[in-house]
């Protein structure tokens, strides 16, 4: 299947129109996945979108403890409103199927040998859609993951002669690395159908917008390649810039590293996380990540600055890494910070490491301190609607570590499912100090659910709490 334009369809009743839907334009020259294939419709017939795969052999080759001959592949579209119906065929049979985010509320059934099929009823949404012969387990992560990504309609194409764009347009474009992006630079368009093998960085003194609906990838360069500093996008100088709609995959270590004030990330999707250290955001000072999907193999989200917005956010964390990170570097200034309606449809790490899974990083964790930090300033942090689907092996490990000075106070969890934990082994929650100048106090856990119970004590949630560095750490139903 090749689609060479856009095509668009469109749905009215009498007269006014109920849905537009924007199927996108195949990367010429590109294999498509060997794994499924995407149809889209308004109804029947459907018609068939591009499906894009990445594979884990070229890291494994370089890195061998990423697990070889694994894959992901992704398919996008763009509707108005209403509902769009999406069908997948399989290399193989299944029996049964789901979508990711539970939340969502679309079931998928099996309609035929090898086809599943169910309708997305809003924009914005990122969805993983698994199948019983592949559902992962304590054994293997799964092997050939599917995503599918509908977003909204497109309204700000910028003009190709507009000398202030640089504008990549349907086809494939080698960077040779990351391309510096210097104050004539206003704007940065990957259009649908783009394939761009390379990244960006900004400098002082600019504000850029980076955005379209294609992909920018680092599947041509080595790990930690020399050529790109830190990630495939870095805005961390500059100021007020703005990355929207594109999706990026394979990192060649972070995927977005926006450390600079009152940056925006908008509808982003990072897929091919494959090495530890693929990690997803970092965010300066007045950040705001909204409509995202993460799949990172290190930190998902890096909650480091003052003043960040998070949300509306799907996180898919594979075997390293914490969902959100509040550690790492020496002094550590952490305010008013609001992180909400967040899915995480997996929690990896306890793949590969057999059914007791005792033993884990001190950075694996959904909320989590890890690093070398010696000063702490940390308060009024509120994370509410946060939904973490199947078995959270460890939902709070934040500990503080020896010669701290600071404290973390007024952090609140508000509305926090939780599928399943262990039962029994030595994995357990932990929130502690460190004598003498590290305190935690005034954390509130509100409405936090395992398996569907309210945990009133620390005990019913397996928190171990040092009250000797602690204060005021309550749980309320």
């Amino acid at each position: 299947m090749e689609l060479v334009s856009a095509i668009c369809l469109v749905m009215t009743v009498v007269g006014r129109c109920v849905t537009e839907l924007v199927i996108y334009p195949a990367t010429p020259t590109m294999k498509a996945s060997d794994k499924y294939e995407v149809s889209v419709g308004l109804g029947d017939p459907l018609l068939g979108t591009f499906t894009y795969q990445t594979t884990s052999n070229h890291r494994h080759a370089e890195i061998p403890y990423v697990h070889p001959n694994r894959s992901v592949s992704w398919s996008s579209f763009a509707f108005s409103s209403g509902s769009v119906v999406v069908e997948v065929r399989t290399q193989t049979d299944f029996r049964q199927c789901l979508v990711r985010p539970a939340s969502y509320g679309y079931a998928c059934s099996r309609i035929g040998e090898n086809t599943a099929r169910f309708t997305v009823t809003r924009n914005s949404t990122m969805m993983s859609v698994e199948f019983d012969n592949d559902y992962g387990s304590w054994k293997s992560d799964i092997v050939d993951k599917l995503m599918i990504f509908a977003d909204p309609l497109e309204r700000d194409v910028p003009s190709k002669s507009d000398p202030s764009v640089l504008f990549f347009d349907v086809g494939v474009h080698y960077l040779d690395g990351q391309v510096s992006l210097n104050s004539s630079i206003k704007e940065v368009y990957i259009s649908a159908g783009a394939f761009v093998d390379g990244g960006f960085i900004t400098e002082d003194n600019t504000t850029v917008k980076i955005h379209g609906r294609g992909i920018c990838s680092g599947r041509k360069y080595k790990f930690h390649d020399k050529r790109f500093q830190w990630s495939l996008i870095n805005t961390a100088r500059g100021t007020n810039h703005t990355i929207e709609g594109i999706t990026l995959s394979d990192p060649q270590q972070f995927f977005i590293r926006a450390g600079s004030p009152n940056n925006i990330i908008r509808q982003v999707k990072m897929v091919g996380a494959w090495p530890y250290n693929s990690d997803g955001i970092e965010m300066g000072v007045g950040g705001v990540v909204e409509d995202v999907f993460i799949m990172a193999n290190d930190d998902s989200l890096k909650v480091y600055n003052n003043d960040m917005t998070v949300q509306r956010v799907v996180i898919w964390q594979m075997q390293n890494g914490a969902v959100f990170q509040t550690g790492w570097w020496t002094e550590r200034d952490l305010q008013r910070v609001k992180v909400s309606n967040i899915d995480v449809i997996h929690m990896d790490w306890c793949t590969f490491r057999g059914r007791e899974c005792d033993k884990l990083s001190r950075n694996d964790a959904v909320f989590d301190l890890a690093g070398n930090v010696k000063v702490i300033n940390m308060s009024d942090v509120v994370f509410q609607n946060i939904r973490l689907e199947g078995l959270c092996p460890r939902f709070v490990f934040w500990t503080m570590p020896a010669g701290i000075r600071g404290t973390s106070s007024n952090v609140q969890f508000i509305d926090v499912s939780v599928g399943s934990q262990p039962t029994t082994g030595q994995l357990r929650n932990e929130i502690s100090g460190y004598k003498p100048n590290g305190y935690v106090s005034d954390w509130l856990f509100s409405n936090l659910s395992v398996s569907g119970r309210c945990i009133s004590t620390p005990g019913a949630g397996r928190f171990v709490i040092d009250n000797s560095t602690t204060s005021n750490i309550t749980f309320s139903c």
